[in-house]
């Protein structure tokens, strides 16, 4: 994973029946922090191969035979290697990223329980759900800050928000402190992801800034996926989902680590030592401004579905499908968990060997039609084109966020982020309102939901091919700063 800098290869001679044997031996020093489980394998897998071809080499040499081709780079590792202090900062990110997003997603998970709990209608779910979105004012205020006081601290401040309103929601009395609260954790969780992926891409190397994204997401994803496995404990009892809500407070524990080893970006840090300062008008001046409102509408576009399409299928599951608690997990797990990881993964590689256009173009109008039929559809066609409306998804996912960050200078970076979330939370609200009073009359949430999937193909066809392609160029030469 890291650089060839990060080895430290010896070696020593020593006496043999035969006459001289050369010892090699590797020390590699970039551990990956919190994530050392996830890694250790196939780094020592690959440096192994790596001591098999130098000894390979020097058999050549000494042989006068032909050298053997340099091993290939694993499946796993970057395309462009890490040093040791991009490795800690991204691995830094990843698990901040997985705490916050454990709060922002219990919503989505719980809101069956929640309604009947409250006794709430879908079209009063549908007004909750989209007045959360209200918190997005925070992820605004918190861009445009973080371009002026760096990414770390709010990155902390805005995790350690989220996780205690989070615990505090286990407590709320009514639905209408159930939605402040949420509203709260809903506007942080919107700024650690805006400022973790600013700062995972400019910590990247600049040919594995998409292959970060994706890591960084695939670690997030473990925000949502605890809770998807602690969902039957809300089948206990009546209130019994409340207690998921207050688990945010063991995030809290990883804080102090967290801050420890979390530091300022390298591409910040210079924008401070020159004193250089962005000027809001920057995005939509005569460089940038296209770029940003082409991305606003696609990000409303893309929002306007995937934002019921998240908020309602445990709703939809449980009331239309008659899946249980388990049986939600069982699916979710089966169709979601798995494919989602490996989908992401490949959609990071993708995009640094093939372009982030192609990739969110595919990516898009195949989570557009599967998406559609999952919530048109039921028996094994639903298990089916959840997987693969999953899987489409997460692979346009790192490009998609990827246009987010490198179209814009670090000076004004964190602002164009708080107004594209602006612009996604809108689509958001829009569709949940949507969704919410359309169900009814429809009968069914689900042909509600499958009505907004043309946003994501609009997107796919009219706006992704309109922006700048970012793959194997310089941050500097896709955005220049102009302070």
């Amino acid at each position: 994973m890291g650089s060839d800098n990060e080895l430290e290869l010896s070696a020593r001679a020593e006496e043999a029946p035969s006459g001289c044997r050369i010892v090699l031996s590797c020390t590699y020093g970039a551990a990956v922090p919190y994530f050392e489980w996830a890694f250790a394998g196939f780094v020592r897998n690959s440096v192994r191969q790596m001591l098999v071809h130098r000894a390979s080499v020097l058999e050549a040499v000494a042989t006068g035979a032909e050298p053997p081709p340099p091993p290939k780079t694993p499946w796993w590792a970057p395309p462009d290697p890490m040093t040791s202090d991009q490795i800690r900062i991204i691995a830094t990110l990843s698990l901040l990223l997985a705490v916050a997003e454990y709060g922002g997603s219990l919503l989505t998970q719980t809101v069956d329980y929640v309604a009947k709990s409250y006794d709430a209608t879908n079209a009063e779910l549908g007004v909750v759900t989209a007045l959360t979105r209200i918190g997005a004012l925070i992820a605004l205020a918190g861009g445009i800050l973080t371009d002026r006081m760096g990414r770390r601290k709010l990155l902390l401040w805005a995790t350690a928000t989220a996780l205690i309103a989070t615990a505090s929601t286990a407590l709320a009395p009514d639905l209408t402190s159930f939605t402040i609260l949420q509203l709260i954790v809903r506007g942080t969780v919107n700024l650690v992801v805006v400022v973790a992926f600013i700062a995972a891409v400019e910590e990247a190397p600049e040919g594995s800034r998409t292959y970060t994204i994706a890591i960084v997401g695939i670690a997030g994803g473990l925000g949502y996926v605890i809770p998807t496995l602690l969902l039957p404990i809300a089948d206990i009892a009546d209130e019994a989902w409340r207690a998921i809500y207050g688990l945010g407070l063991v995030g809290l524990a990883f804080l102090p680590a967290i801050s420890r080893t979390l530091t300022e970006t390298r591409r910040f840090a210079a924008l401070v030592a020159r004193g250089a300062r962005g000027r809001m008008g920057e995005i939509v001046d005569k460089r940038y401004g296209s770029r940003f409102v082409l991305l606003c509408i696609a990000s409303f576009l893309m929002y306007f579905y995937l934002a019921p399409q998240a908020q309602f299928t445990n709703r939809y599951l449980g009331d239309e499908r008659g899946f249980s608690g388990a049986g939600i997990l069982l699916l979710r797990t089966v169709t979601q968990a798995l494919p989602g990881l490996v989908a992401a993964f490949i959609g990071g590689r993708l995009a640094e060997s093939s372009g982030r256009r192609p990739i969110a173009r595919l990516g898009l109008a195949l989570t557009a039609v599967t998406g559609a039929a999952y919530f048109s559809m039921g028996g094994p066609t639903l298990w089916l084109m959840l997987a693969i409306a999953t899987a489409a998804e997460a692979l346009a996912g790192p490009a998609l966020s990827a246009f987010g960050t490198e179209l814009f200078p670090t000076e004004v970076r964190g602002t164009a982020g708080g107004w594209l979330t602006i612009a996604s939370v809108s689509g958001s609200a829009s569709g949940l309102l949507v969704v919410g009073y359309l169900a009814d009359p429809l009968g069914s949430i689900g042909y509600a939901a499958a009505i907004t999937a043309a946003a994501p193909l609009l997107v796919a066809l009219f706006f992704i091919q309109r922006l700048p392609e970012a793959r194997g160029r310089l941050l500097e030469d896709v955005s220049p700063s102009e302070v």
